[in-house]
């Protein structure tokens, strides 16, 4: 079996089993040893991947179990893949971080700096991460305009890629940049998240979903274009970096916000910052159920009114990472000569509560159940999904080569 990491994604595809009747080796039905995926065939026809079955679950006995693998359809063996989340970073190290963190003898970025590794190095080898830090050290030019660079320190950005395994070059880059980012100056929150967005997310070319995650204490210091013009004026509009995260959302991405100890009010002034960071989760898609922006249920995750900021903050990354966790699967490619039968996919969920039987759905609109989605990958319809993302010892495996009704006992 497959192990997963529990903090990034609590499932993972284990051992898939794969036979082929004869009457579907065919080119339609699937390309094999290609080594490039095999061609699944969604529709409603002969050779269609579903029909119009419509989904829903059936618990399982080890002995059911037991009996589907050992169904005359089946005979070989393979991995499926769980497609990967990319998550880009956008963290705060304005000079309030280097203040102390409630009950702790740490900074706040000491305490966001453990919290921060802890949490990466748990995410799964298969999640794409890059990290922008800001400002970074960096002193902005004069208190007008300056360049990107002066007031973002964008030449330590981290690039996207996908973690890898333990001591992959691109795992200990993420890492190691945590130890280089050093708290000082102002806090251009606006420069930072539309960088971090647009030079490092957005170029990573997938098809697997795109998050931001913005952690930071509150009050951004310098409007777009790196500007701090004085003159009393200490916290700068909220307004366009909403937009810009609404925008985000709109394009397909969303943007998780940690509010740290400080965001109840600004370093310079007694304004309360949580309520646009309220706005700008719900504006990013990621509003807590329930919530207001005018508190004390705020709609991002608020750490002011924690008594331990370190295990709130480990909280919310372990929110934030099962929420990233997909529930999308790519379908494994066939041994040469081999093809998958679309209508002939057994999905279970082993967990700790007990197995389950997930049925294929052909509707469209499911909510317990699974489908393929236009390019041929497995998804878990909604209701399915939560459950399993729920249950951090769940564990999801595909078998192939029977249908749910073919097996006795199994239907």
């Amino acid at each position: 079996m497959l192990k997963c990491a529990r903090l990034a994604a609590p499932i993972c595809v284990v051992g898939a089993l794969v036979g082929c009747s004869s009457s579907m080796e065919d080119d339609d039905a699937g390309s094999g040893g290609s080594g490039t995926g095999p061609t699944i065939v969604v529709g409603s026809g002969p050779n269609g991947s579903l029909g119009t079955q419509n989904g829903g679950t059936r618990p399982l006995t080890p002995e059911q179990i037991t009996q589907i693998r050992g169904a005359a359809c089946t005979g070989w063996s393979t991995e499926g893949e769980q497609l990967p989340a990319i998550l880009e970073l956008v963290v705060d190290v304005s000079g309030s971080m280097d203040d102390p963190a409630p009950n702790s003898r740490n900074s706040k970025w000491q305490v966001t700096q453990g919290a921060l590794r802890n949490a990466l190095t748990g995410l799964a080898d298969s999640t794409g991460v890059g990290m922008l830090y800001y400002p970074n050290g960096n002193t902005p030019a004069n208190d007008t305009a300056g360049p990107l660079n002066r007031c973002v320190n964008t030449g330590a950005l981290v690039p996207t890629d996908l973690l890898g395994p333990a001591n992959s070059p691109h795992r200990q880059a993420v890492l190691n940049s945590l130890n280089q980012a050093r708290p000082a100056n102002y806090t251009p929150t606006h420069d930072a998240y539309r960088y971090g967005l647009e030079s490092g997310l957005k170029p990573f070319q997938t098809t697997a979903p795109k998050f931001m995650l913005l952690i930071t204490d509150g009050a951004p210091t310098m409007s777009l274009g790196c500007i701090r013009p004085g003159n009393g004026v200490v916290d700068m509009p909220t307004d366009p970096i909403i937009a810009d995260i609404a925008a985000a959302k709109a394009a397909g991405i969303k943007s998780f916000i940690i509010g740290s100890p400080g965001s109840q009010m600004s370093s310079e002034s007694s304004t309360d910052m949580r309520p646009w960071l309220s706005r700008a989760a719900t504006a990013g898609g990621t509003a807590t159920a329930g919530c207001s922006d005018s508190g004390p249920n705020f709609c991002h995750m608020d750490m002011t009114q924690a008594p331990d900021f370190a295990a709130a903050l480990a909280a919310g990354l372990q929110s934030v990472a099962t929420q990233i966790a997909s529930c999308v699967y790519t379908v494994p490619t066939p041994p040469a000569g081999k093809t998958i039968d679309p209508a002939a996919i057994n999905l279970i969920i082993h967990a700790h509560s007990g197995d389950t039987l997930v049925l294929p759905d052909g509707q469209g609109t499911c909510s317990e159940g699974w489908s393929f989605d236009a390019s041929g990958n497995v998804v878990l319809c909604p209701a399915t999904c939560d459950k399993v993302k729920a249950d951090t010892s769940a564990t999801v495996e595909l078998l192939f080569g029977c249908g749910s009704g073919d097996i006795p006992g199994i239907r």
